[in-house]
């Protein structure tokens, strides 16, 4: 399987869910809002901050999220790019073309190495995330 796929794939599944767990407090936070809105005596000033606050943990549980995702793919990103430096490290000028194939080759499987790593921790980081979710952000 593609390597890129494999990490699309693994990341849509943790993403997935980590959306269904915090389902709930979006539902809230539109509730909450929608009562900001049927107050008729609140001005526009405190309807909006009303909102706002409504969706204050949702904000600050995506940001995390964000954060927490970006961390680890970050540390993909390395991994990757050390594979690249390495194989340029190696490789010299002038190579032949089996040299090449033979470069590439190890490139492809330092990059899967990289690729395993990552899906390996996914499952861990989603369940962390999910109780600093459940603990830190839910009303």
């Amino acid at each position: 399987m593609d390597q890129q796929k494999r990490v699309e794939e693994h990341t849509t599944k943790i993403v997935e869910g980590i959306d269904k767990s915090m389902r709930k407090m979006q539902g809230d936070s539109l509730r909450c809002a929608a009562n900001c809105y049927d107050n008729e005596s609140y001005s526009i000033q405190r309807v909006q901050n009303c909102v706002r606050n409504c969706n204050n943990a949702v904000d600050q549980a995506q940001d995390y999220i964000k954060d927490e995702l970006g961390r680890v793919q970050n540390r993909l990103q390395r991994c990757v790019m050390d594979c690249n430096d390495r194989i340029k490290d190696a490789v010299g000028p002038n190579p032949s073309q089996r040299d090449v194939d033979k470069f590439s080759e190890q490139f492809d499987d330092c990059v899967t190495k990289c690729v395993d790593s990552y899906c390996e921790i996914l499952p861990n980081m989603e369940r962390t995330m999910k109780k600093v979710l459940s603990e830190k952000f839910q009303q």
